[in-house]
């Protein structure tokens, strides 16, 4: 009984092993460089002096989720800009980026 041809795509056989790996380290080099600024940043006690001006919590936790938000977007555009030539193709653009951008925040949570 025959059967429909099967296509064997090499690129789709490579891409499943690197791609989860492309993404970590797209996204993981800015969670480390922000994690070394405020252990800098702990390390100057310059968190202390500005409570000690009334600063609190909230704007300071706000600026780094704010900081982290804009460096996220980009990498999230230029890895969708990246992978719409080749590998998404026939997908909806909004959704991929939505779920490359959703991906770097949870990595940043």
């Amino acid at each position: 009984m025959p059967q429909g041809v099967q296509l064997v795509d090499p690129f789709r056989d490579i891409l499943t092993g690197i791609l989860p790996l492309f993404l970590l380290l797209a996204y993981m080099v800015p969670v480390y460089n922000m994690v070394g600024l405020i252990v800098q940043e702990k390390d100057s006690k310059a968190k202390e002096s500005m409570r000690m001006m009334g600063m609190t919590d909230l704007p300071y936790w706000l600026s780094w989720f704010v900081y982290y938000t804009i460096i996220n977007t980009l990498i999230s555009t230029f890895a969708f800009a990246i992978l719409s030539i080749n590998v998404f193709t026939n997908s909806s653009y909004g959704y991929v980026w939505l779920y490359l951008w959703l991906y770097g925040m949870a990595i940043f949570g």
